[in-house]
């Protein structure tokens, strides 16, 4: 009966979608696996990563002056010895928005669609971008996390739970060839009863995975689950959260419950993986095929150490050439290596994207994120900052088990010293299932009803 009522159901075109990525993965695999051996000897060679880092930056850079219309007419030119990274700084910025809207003109003239795969954005920007990826960038791409897997002691082989997914409503078993041939496990519980809950713990447990991964609202959801079906997974070895900022209480919240650390991945569907935290606990960018920049809000680049708008190169992906994108995330790079001996780059902070603007009764603005920092300093699973229609701001939160009176008092009084006089202030706990949403696949940090520009739940 549980085998009957939970076998992966996935719709005809979910079917065909799947097995046509798994299909690619496992013909580029060899590709995948002579680049894992190549990068596992850059551990230690700081002066290599650089000099891959610099060969390819001016490699995707002169073939977007030739190849790609958006930069061809910008008529760039490149002087004999011009190094790298004074060549892009001839390029321009561009936003999700002027990607989204312009997307042709940023594709190689000459774009295989046999080579190439389209992802889309989630939309929580406001702007959904389809984004043409080439197979280079994906093999380099599955090719570094091996190599992060391994240095982790996870094996090729492992098994990988994925629980609590908004968009399913079945448990989906699949195998990565990308992900090094991983067994993988996804479940989501949209409209099960309490029942149905039960057997998605029990066939989990039966699963018994070495990895747990989802985002950050997902894995405390499947945290809960537990709490109500048999406690933790004592086969579990890593928990790694990605795809939403991972605030202090909900790490707090996972390691307690997992005896385990958590591992914090940064990541977008534009780039894919662009930062891992190692033992460490440092942010350490995947050097081998980004370049990134800070820079304030005109543009200018910021000195390390310094927290600015975060800006992304990939240095692999020639069918869409990604350079200088305006992420619309905030964070800061550092400025001295990491003791654990990575020679990647660090990324010091990683604070999130700005998830808008809140007015003031005079017509001026402040940013959201001003906010969220105050919000994320208390023990918390989860923070909603909500502008009411007469301008007064209220924190919604969802508390870790320490946070106490003394934290809501206090994060009130920072909100009004941030916000400043004419702006009413207060933090209403909530529980899970009572913030605001707008329809999407992640969390909403923010709503505004000032101009009903999102909905109520």
């Amino acid at each position: 009966m549980l085998r009957q009522r939970f076998d992966p159901l996935v719709a005809p075109e979910d079917e065909r979608h799947w097995r046509s990525q798994l299909i690619h993965e496992g013909l580029l695999f060899p590709r995948v696996y002579e680049e894992y051996e190549r990068y596992s000897e850059f551990v230690g060679r700081p002066e290599a990563l650089r000099s891959l880092q610099g060969e390819r930056l001016g490699t995707v850079l002169r073939h977007a002056i030739g190849a790609v219309p958006a930069y061809r007419r910008m008529g760039i030119t490149v002087d004999d010895g011009m190094d790298s990274w004074r060549l892009l700084s001839a390029f321009p910025f561009v936003s999700k928005l002027e990607l989204a809207e312009g997307m042709v003109d940023h594709c190689d003239d000459d774009i295989d669609p046999a080579t190439c795969r389209v992802l889309e954005t989630s939309g929580t920007s406001g702007v959904p971008l389809r984004m043409v990826r080439h197979d280079d960038a994906l093999v380099h791409e599955w090719a570094t996390a091996l190599v992060r897997n391994q240095r982790q002691g996870k094996a090729f082989d492992r098994t990988v739970l994925m629980p609590c997914l908004a968009r399913m409503d079945r448990w989906f078993e699949y195998t990565s060839p990308g992900a090094g041939f991983a067994r993988i496990a996804q479940f989501g519980l949209a409209g099960r009863g309490a029942s149905d809950r039960a057997a998605f713990a029990e066939r989990a447990r039966g699963f018994r995975p070495d990895v747990l991964a989802g985002t950050p609202r997902n894995l405390v959801d499947f945290m809960e689950l537990l709490c109500s079906h048999g406690g933790p997974l004592p086969w579990v070895q890593s928990i790694v959260t990605c795809g939403e900022l991972l605030v202090p209480g909900v790490r707090e919240a996972l390691t307690e419950f997992f005896g385990l650390p958590v591992i914090d991945m940064y990541a977008m569907k534009e780039a894919g993986t662009i930062a891992v935290q190692c033992e460490a606990g440092s942010y350490h960018i995947e050097s081998e095929r980004l370049w990134l920049e800070v820079v304030d809000d005109d543009g200018v680049p910021l000195p390390e150490g310094h927290t600015g708008e975060i800006v992304i190169t990939d240095l692999t992906n020639r069918a869409m050439p990604l350079i200088r994108y305006r992420t619309g995330d905030f964070g800061s790079l550092a400025s001295a290596a990491c003791g654990c001996g990575l020679p990647h780059k660090v990324m010091d902070l990683v604070e999130g994207r700005n998830p808008g603007e809140l007015r003031r009764p005079d017509g001026s603005v402040l940013p959201v994120l001003w906010a969220a920092r105050a919000a994320r300093r208390h023990p918390v699973r989860r923070y909603q900052v909500v502008q009411e229609a007469d301008f007064s701001v209220t924190v919604l939160v969802a508390p870790a088990p320490s946070f106490t009176a003394a934290d809501s008092a206090e994060l009130t009084r920072n909100l009004e010293d941030i916000l400043g006089a004419g702006i009413r202030c207060r933090v209403r706990t909530i529980a899970d299932g009572e913030f605001h949403h707008a329809g999407r696949r992640k969390d909403v940090d923010f709503v505004s009803f000032l101009t009903n520009a999102s909905p109520r739940p």
